[in-house]
């Protein structure tokens, strides 16, 4: 043991021990995580190196016994371990056999420097702490440890989630592998997906229907889509769900036309009763003024052009793959322009709340790709704080954690983060509160596929994760390359 600083505990160990990011160290019952790893700067080692490297070997003739030189090169490579104080972990002696029960906190400090009994703490012993499952195998991850500890993420403990990191690091990857696991579960997950990343999670690797293919249990739904397909159904709007003035912004008419109040006369007219483009096709024919009826005419047929408007299949689907034991509907929104991806969502967003009012529908997770692309503020605060009363639990994926609202970061459960270079990207994530800024700082130190995980999956317990390769799934998502 060296020192403490703040809560922070540096130990000092020797070069052929194994130490790695992400052991978790047990000090005389004190939990500590390493979230790096240095040389030791002991006094005197820096003048060492230096006259050595300064001097020539011609210029100098060294006779140094050699025990004393061996203990030189020893105290040359001494490693310090940066260990971030987690807690403790009590013998309650419920259990025979139970490493004890883990608390956050450290209210007293009786650690004796010479004296302390350090050694890393075995991963399934931390598990049986946290009262994590310990598993003997798994497909999904495994622990950065010395002694990886096979992990999996329950479904039950989702909440509001944030899945984030830089360009190629891995998130969308774990994003989709976090979707085939709830379609495991029987949860019906919504997955708004902005570049067509998820729509081939139906095929394996020779393009031929997998298990969830065969199983119809993903289904993609494409605006604009002529005709549906095997797992594919065309996504429209019921014009009777929205109201004119989204219609009039869709077709060009602005508020200053007198198009838009005979918009307001057929809507109010309507009332809550369904209707389409016929049935306002209609109502035009019937205006005396030619210019308004010719000039709505030529709007109506725009907007038959659109193909965004007309019966939807939305509601009978999400109740038929609820009853049938979950799934996945993904909204190919990579197809649409930005004003109509807005108003599909927006649209989306109020039939599952009104489905949620009348408890009509089971709980849904929703994931939301980019959300700030096409959710604003307000419909974002909407979905934190009413929305996962009505049943509906998100999950943001993002490669840029400051565009999303304090809010998300306030009410988050669970955060899962990927490689970040950027100070201001890991500040932004050590605001949620889930963990310390040191240990998000890690992430600088990352791979591709590795994360760190904290919140209610890990039992508030910071875990480094190495993401595991899913077979059988194409799983796409790869970044296009100019050449080759």
């Amino acid at each position: 043991m060296f020192t403490k600083q703040a809560d922070d505990l540096l130990v000092i160990f020797p070069p052929e021990e194994r130490i790695r990011l992400g052991d978790t160290l047990f000090i005389d019952g004190v939990v500590a995580q390493v979230v790096d790893v240095r040389f030791a700067d002991v006094p005197g080692i820096l003048e060492h190196i230096l006259r050595k490297s300064l001097i020539g070997e011609t210029d100098t003739q060294q006779d140094v016994e050699p025990e004393l030189k061996n203990y030189l090169n020893q105290l040359t490579d001494q490693k310090l371990a940066v260990a971030k104080i987690r807690g403790r972990i009590i013998n309650t002696g419920e259990q025979e056999g139970s490493e004890g029960t883990f608390k956050t906190g450290l209210s007293e400090f009786n650690i004796s420097r010479a004296r302390a009994d350090i050694r890393v703490l075995g991963q399934r012993q931390l598990f049986d702490a946290l009262k994590l499952p310990i598993l003997t195998e798994s497909d999904f991850c495994e622990t950065l440890s010395s002694e990886p500890q096979p992990f999996t993420i329950l479904p039950e403990r989702l909440g509001i989630n944030l899945v984030t990191g830089m360009k190629n690091s891995g998130k969308s990857y774990f994003s989709k592998r976090l979707l085939l696991k709830l379609i495991e579960k029987g949860v019906l997950t919504l997955v708004f997906d902005l570049n067509g990343e998820y729509l081939n999670l139906w095929k394996d690797e020779s393009n031929s229907p997998n298990r969830y293919g065969s199983g119809h249990v993903i289904k993609i739904f494409t605006p604009k889509l002529s005709q549906a397909g095997a797992n594919e159904l065309p996504f429209r709007i019921p014009l009777s769900e929205i109201g004119f003035d989204d219609f009039a912004m869709l077709v060009n008419i602005s508020p200053e036309q007198a198009m838009w109040q005979e918009l307001m006369k057929f809507w109010s007219a309507r009332g809550r009763s369904q209707f389409d483009l016929a049935d306002l096709k209609k109502f035009v024919e019937g205006i005396n003024q030619e210019h308004i009826r010719g000039a709505l005419l030529r709007r109506i047929e725009t907007a038959e052009a659109l193909r965004l408007f007309g019966p939807s299949d939305l509601i009978s689907t999400v109740k038929s793959m609820q009853s049938s034991g979950g799934g996945a509907i993904i909204f190919n929104l990579s197809r649409v322009g930005t004003y109509e991806r807005d108003k599909l969502v927006q649209y989306v967003f109020r039939t599952l709340v009104k489905l949620g009012q009348k408890r009509e529908i089971k709980p849904i997770s929703l994931f939301l790709e980019e959300a700030q692309l096409y959710v604003d503020r307000a419909e974002m605060v909407d979905i934190l704080t009413r929305m996962r009363h009505l049943g509906l639990f998100p999950t943001f994926i993002t490669n840029d954690p400051r565009t999303l609202p304090d809010e998300v970061y306030t009410l988050l459960d669970n955060l899962i983060g990927f490689m970040f270079r950027n100070q201001d990207e890991l500040r932004q994530l050590a605001r949620s509160g889930l963990v310390d800024y040191n240990s998000i700082d890690a992430l600088r130190y990352l791979e591709q596929g590795q994360c760190i995980a904290v919140g209610d999956i890990t039992s508030h317990y910071p875990l480094f994760l190495q993401i595991l390769p899913q077979k059988g799934v194409k799983m796409g998502g790869e970044t296009r390359r100019l050449i080759g």
